[in-house]
């Protein structure tokens, strides 16, 4: 674990999220600026920065989940398509958004740059994870 990195927080549970999945491997939460309602964030919870260089156990768990999300995801939040963006600018720890997305731009730089990601309230990510919570247990 990485003391700086505000994720290995989340999975050692030093700080607050809105958690939609946990494995031994994984975990899968709201984010908390998100492109879209129903935008979830999956993580490996050993510390490596970029997703390619994970190992092949924890990246087949880390792919796993993201398959798993997705489907969740698409089953509530009902979108054209689900998106998967790896990036890694912000937090240099390995992950992957899982984005509902009703339009193309919805996972371009557009999204990024329009300034229209805003953090939602509190009410609606507790719900928005509840939501995938429930569509994750037929998974």
């Amino acid at each position: 674990m990485d003391e700086a990195c505000p994720f290995c927080r989340l999975v050692d549970q030093r700080a607050r999220t809105h958690a939609v999945h946990e494995d031994d491997r994984t975990l899968a939460f709201m984010d908390a600026r998100p492109i879209n309602p129903g935008h979830v964030l999956v993580i490996p919870k050993r510390h490596v920065p970029d997703f390619y260089r994970l190992e092949g156990a924890d990246y087949g768990s880390l792919m796993a989940a993201v398959k798993r999300v997705a489907a969740a995801v698409e089953t509530v939040a009902q979108p054209r398509k689900v998106g998967l963006v790896v990036a890694g600018f912000d937090v240099p720890h390995a992950h992957v958004h899982v984005v509902p997305m009703h339009h193309y731009h919805d996972i371009t730089s557009r999204a990024y740059l329009s300034g229209g990601r805003v953090a939602p309230e509190e009410e609606e990510l507790t719900r928005e994870a509840a939501e995938l919570r429930d569509a994750l247990k037929d998974r």
